[in-house]
């Protein structure tokens, strides 16, 4: 997603964006301002050797090794109590924090007391560093000799970094901001619907697929089972749709997406077995030379198929049985050329000749976006139908695809919504029988009839 990209999804979902910002900034407000002002005092002690050493040079050495032990002298839970007793009587009770840090470099130690009250502060930055100095300058002998610069002077400007934390709030409310009108965008695409397709691009939605409860799997898992009764359902209403489209006709239709990993190939399985029964033979032929995916789906050999053509003496000699008696399959078969070559010199010519047969023929093309034959194929095709992710809907993508299917003069039937939600439906219309005993009960309600 390019910058222009961003810039419309945030625009077009501006009220998320908006209380996002708002949020992040009135959050960030609060932290500045309802935390009680804090000041912080300090005093600088400076360790040296003591007056008359034989060897300064020395003493330095030991004074370095000597600074840590004071900063932690300093912290030490007793000697902060002993310096609460030094402050005046009115400020023992309140609440302060006491450190000390050590600069073996400078020699130096620092005192630091935090109070929400700068009297405070002060007094226990000089009763810590006045107890400090006297028990490290206890004994005569000792190898340094601690002194204070100055004393703590009376703090005027509070240390929360309140106008920090405004400007952080202000920033990352900015970023959240943008995050979150994507993530809006990207919800909405997750549960687009067919009436927003519909007024978007015009487009009549075919279908509405759910997510398959064995993703991958074969049509046979569909339509000989009652394990799916929405997907098997989902599947009868495209069948109905293209019926209606075509009648009593043979047409040759191309089955596409945008992008790849939208389903396209399981679309294009399921809708040729749905379509595949008495009076109806279909042919499903795999067209994606790159990564082709109805061999697996049904279950045969990737070659001989549409990359072998060329060679073969027609038609039948490519085909697979499918588990269907009215569905056969064309598998890919192995390039032996630039897949753009193959669909441009054999393709038409294949299904010229499965057309001769009167076949219903169902073509999975490659994606729309980056393939060069794609546009060949559906413009050969009859009609052609879009599969549409709805869980990673794009209407920039849709219309991009549209651009192109009508640049190359194909013909678009409509849109397949893919992996749609599952909605709640009423069982009592539910179907509990298998594909094939309903089509055995059908022929007997015919033959009694015709008896």
């Amino acid at each position: 997603m390019d910058l222009r990209q961003i810039v419309r999804t945030v625009r077009a979902n501006w009220v998320v964006a908006l209380v996002t910002f708002l949020v992040c900034v009135g959050i960030g407000a609060a932290f500045a301002v309802l935390p009680a002002k804090q000041y912080q005092a300090s005093v600088v002690l400076l360790a040296q050797p003591p007056p008359g050493a034989s060897d300064p040079g020395s003493d330095v050495g030991a004074i370095q090794i000597e600074v840590p032990q004071i900063v932690v002298e300093a912290t030490n839970a007793g000697v902060a109590d002993q310096a609460r007793a030094l402050v005046p009587a009115r400020y023992r009770s309140e609440p302060v924090k006491l450190s000390a840090t050590g600069d073996p470099g400078s020699n130096s130690v620092t005192i630091v007391a935090t109070s929400s009250d700068p009297a405070v502060a002060q007094a226990y930055a000089n009763a810590l560093a006045a107890k400090v100095l006297q028990l490290t300058n206890r004994e005569a002998t000792t190898t340094l000799v601690l002194s204070e610069l100055g004393p703590a002077q009376l703090p005027t400007t509070p240390t929360n970094p309140r106008k920090t934390i405004v400007v952080a709030s202000i920033a990352l409310g900015l970023i959240l901001a943008v995050f979150a009108a994507l993530e809006a965008a990207s919800l909405r695409r997750r549960f687009v619907t067919a009436d927003e397709i519909r007024e978007r691009v015009g487009l009549t939605v075919l279908g509405e697929v759910p997510l398959l409860i064995h993703a991958g799997g074969g049509p046979a898992e569909i339509f000989e089972s009652t394990e799916d009764q929405r997907a098997l359902e989902a599947f009868q209403q495209l069948r109905s749709s293209l019926h209606l489209l075509f009648q009593e006709t043979s047409p040759t239709i191309a089955v596409t997406s945008w992008d790849a990993r939208e389903g396209k190939s399981s679309v294009a399985s399921h809708v040729a077995w749905a379509l595949a029964m008495p009076g109806r033979s279909v042919v499903a032929v795999d067209c994606d030379l790159r990564k082709p995916t109805l061999h697996e789906i049904f279950g045969v050999a990737l070659s001989p198929g549409v990359s072998d053509y060329f060679a073969a003496a027609g038609p039948d000699e490519l085909m697979a049985p499918t588990g269907n008696r009215y569905l056969d399959l064309i598998p890919a078969g192995v390039p032996g050329r630039h897949p753009t070559d193959i669909v441009t010199a054999d393709v038409p010519r294949l299904l010229a000749a499965l057309h001769e047969s009167d076949r219903t023929i169902i073509v999975d093309c490659p994606p729309l976006s980056g393939v060069a034959e794609t546009r060949i194929l559906v413009a050969k095709a009859d009609a052609v139908v879009l599969v549409v992710d709805a869980r990673k809907f794009d209407p920039e993508h849709l219309e991009q695809s549209l651009v192109q299917l009508r640049a190359s003069g194909a013909n678009v039937a409509g849109i397949v919504l893919n992996r749609v939600r599952r909605r709640k439906v009423d069982e009592s219309y539910g179907y509990y029988g298998s594909t094939s005993e309903q089509e055995a009960s059908t022929w007997r309600r015919w033959l009694a009839r015709s008896g």
